[in-house]
């Protein structure tokens, strides 16, 4: 794959910039000389992109800059007439002030959610305004397991608009990997790696200047399966099959961990995992029982103590294992199941969609109430593979799971059969009104992984065919609008080993 090529304006951006600072960065001010700052009328000079510098103290600043803008990065906003608590929007969406600099300049972090392409950069002090403009980039990350690289992609459009998705910076050599997640605010990945006799988190900066880097592999204290992320709060999980462990991932390329906590026995067993948006509930689905258990994860000052706060039968008649994959809403309060028999043949039980609602917790306890929704019976399609659920727009809860709304957050995908009297081909489908299904995307080709947009106007999928190289399709959720990449001819190192794709949020 080609490195990114940045376009003309970031070409004369980055060189105006050279020309006009060198390393002459301003100096990063203590926060108890903020009082010395004047107030007047709000004017922006410039806005510069920082990557994800570590800033723990005042000093001097030490930013890698390459004029390219990505959800999660450090911007630098001078000028002047800033005062001392200014308000700062970045696409409409409120950015926090982290530090000040000498002359009065900002450095906020671009927010997670906001649309992508030209956005505004608006400052307010004083009463009064002021504006500038970015082009703010939004990466769709792929980990090609097989052959054991990570990809970054830049996509755009949707809702009409023209779809666009092409290779960002170059891929990066992660290993043997397992599984991979992204912090909530979309500055870092983390790729589970196995590594002779433990495994290990590849932490992947997103932000870097000339594309995504490795910054460092950090190995855990236990074996691990699963890792997984919580999509409002900084943190993710490395779970095993007798242990987890948490990272606090506030600033997401410099991860602090809780020691390492023994889980319910029960758990053991657990195929499939998902962390609540506040990261203090553990999902575990049992594939063999067809079963979800809650695992309460929060965690105290010093540690972490894994108890079971739920469980419930998700396919109550079923008698064979069919529980695929769990996902929460991005409230929290759904836990979405995919279920659906393996085979290639025609299968004996339709692909099920469930709701199951999460209720609050007893008063003085843990344990919660779990309640399933009305199932969606997916007829006519293949066995499932993959499930999605944007992280904004909150959807019905299950109680009213039959008024989704048009505009769904839940998208999943089933693989093709060949065999018996009826061949269905793979397919991509999106949640409608009443639980109707649409079909986005449909063929031979198997929809290993998808993820959507934030705002669930784009849904990006890791295609792989049965031969040949791994492809991403970008399609539109609303009209039928697609656009493809092919990632490189390379053969696969490891043909079992995972494709996921994961959206900045």
């Amino acid at each position: 794959m080609a490195a990114k090529t940045p376009t003309v304006c970031a070409l004369l951006f980055a060189a105006l910039l050279g020309a006009g600072c060198g390393s002459a960065w301003p100096q990063v001010i203590d926060p108890t000389d903020i009082v010395t700052l004047r107030e007047g009328t709000p004017h922006i000079r410039r806005v510069v992109d920082m990557g994800s510098p570590h800033i723990g103290a005042a000093g001097p600043l030490l930013p890698a800059s390459d004029g390219q803008v990505v959800v999660g990065e450090q911007l630098l906003i001078e000028g002047s007439g800033f005062g001392k608590q200014p308000t700062v929007l970045i696409a409409g969406r409120a950015a926090e002030v982290r530090w000040r600099t000498s002359g009065g300049g900002l450095i906020v972090q671009v927010p997670s959610g906001g649309p992508a392409g030209a956005q505004s950069v608006v400052v307010e002090a004083s009463g009064k305004r002021a504006e500038s403009s970015i082009l703010i980039h939004r990466l769709a990350v792929v980990l090609d397991g097989q052959r054991r690289l990570l990809h970054a992609l830049r996509v755009l459009g949707g809702s009409g608009q023209q779809l666009t998705v092409e290779p960002f910076g170059k891929p990066v050599p992660v290993g043997r990997a397992l599984g991979l997640s992204l912090s909530s605010d979309g500055a870092a990945a983390y790729v589970l790696v196995s590594e002779g006799d433990r495994e290990q988190v590849a932490i992947v900066d997103l932000t870097a200047s000339g594309g995504p880097s490795l910054k460092e592999k950090r190995p855990l204290r236990h074996r691990a399966k699963a890792i997984v992320a919580a999509s409002a709060a900084r943190t993710i999980a490395m779970v095993g099959d007798r242990e987890l462990t948490l990272w606090d991932v506030s600033e997401a390329c410099r991860p602090t961990a809780w020691p390492a906590a023994s889980l319910p026995a029960e758990a053991s067993a657990a195929t499939t995992f998902a962390l609540s948006p506040t990261g203090t509930l553990l999902a575990a689905g049992f594939a063999t029982t067809n079963e979800v258990a809650l695992i309460d994860v929060r965690p105290s000052r010093t540690e972490v103590t894994p108890k079971e706060a739920g469980r419930t039968v998700v396919l109550p008649l079923a008698r064979q294992p069919m529980l695929h994959s769990v996902r929460f809403s991005s409230e929290g309060d759904l836990l979405w199941t995919l279920s659906g028999e393996k085979q290639a043949s025609a299968a004996a039980q339709a692909t099920q969609l469930v709701a199951v609602t999460v209720g609050e917790k007893e008063p003085n306890g843990l344990k919660r109430e779990l309640s399933l929704g009305k199932p969606i019976d997916v007829r006519d399609a293949g066995s499932p593979l993959s499930l999605s659920v944007a992280r904004s727009q909150p959807i019905a809860s299950g109680a009213t799971i039959r008024t989704v709304p048009d505009r769904s957050q839940v998208v999943f995908a089933t693989a093709p059969r060949s065999e018996g009297s009826h061949p269905l081909p793979g397919s991509l489908f999106r949640v409608g009104a009443g639980g109707a299904l649409k079909t986005l995307l449909s063929g031979s080709q198997l929809f290993a992984s998808v993820d959507l947009s934030p705002d669930a106007g784009l849904a990006i999928t890791a295609e792989q065919p049965a031969s040949g190289a791994l492809t991403v399709t970008v399609a539109d959720t609303e009209v039928q609008s697609t656009v493809s990449l092919t990632l490189g001819t390379a053969p696969p190192s490891d043909k079992e080993a995972p494709v996921e794709v994961l959206v900045q949020p």
